[in-house]
């Protein structure tokens, strides 16, 4: 898949810097900076509107991810107050494990019953954990979950900065094939033999 968009880009910035011969094209700028096209074809309110939204979601996508990193620094410190929980080098699917279980020999035995000796974690001090309450844990859970929701809105909110550079490069090349027209012209068709008319549209670049 990565590989599919790496050709299709290649192809793109080829056909987009071939057509001009003064550098970057409009499409090529607006792609690498929304409005950047828009604004070197004289349509400013257009670059505008790009320049915002990249401004919007790049600040959006920052907000996300420290919203994120806070929650992951605060389910951390709780985890390690109310459960004695060592932080340091634990895994994303420890954390997980932290909050759905009471303790550490809780989610050992539960994994031994079913046979996942995979999943075990070694009785050591540095992997386990003891919630002094059911409150705590949940809570903890919540914390957690918080963290993650926000990373995830932090990738949707990445997705949609590539859709913006994407959807300017095509507006800016829109503007760049209607700019480029020097004529329009509508001459009215008859077919003597049929009798069938119609209109003939042309258009000169």
């Amino acid at each position: 898949m990565k590989k599919t968009s790496l050709i299709a880009f290649v192809i793109f910035y080829s056909i987009a810097f071939g057509q001009s011969s003064n550098g970057l094209s409009p499409v090529v700028k607006s792609f690498l900076l929304p409005g950047w096209g828009e604004y070197s074809l004289d349509k400013p309110e257009r670059g505008r509107f790009f320049t915002l939204s990249e401004t919007v979601l790049w600040t959006s996508f920052a907000g996300a991810l420290i919203v994120s990193h806070n929650y992951s620094d605060l389910f951390q410190a709780y985890a390690a107050d109310f459960a004695g929980v060592e932080t340091k080098d634990k895994d994303r699917q420890f954390w997980v494990d932290v909050g759905n279980y009471e303790s550490m020999n809780a989610h050992n035995e539960e994994h031994l019953r079913f046979r996942e000796f995979d999943a075990l974690y070694p009785s050591e001090n540095e992997w386990s954990w003891e919630w002094s309450s059911d409150s705590k844990r949940k809570q903890y859970r919540n914390y957690r979950v918080s963290s993650d929701t926000w990373a995830l809105g932090a990738k949707f909110i990445a997705g949609s900065v590539v859709i913006n550079h994407i959807v300017s490069a095509i507006d800016a090349l829109y503007l760049q094939r209607i700019s480029q027209i020097e004529a329009v012209s509508v001459m009215p068709i008859i077919h003597p033999n049929s009798g069938d008319s119609g209109l003939s549209l042309t258009i000169q670049f």
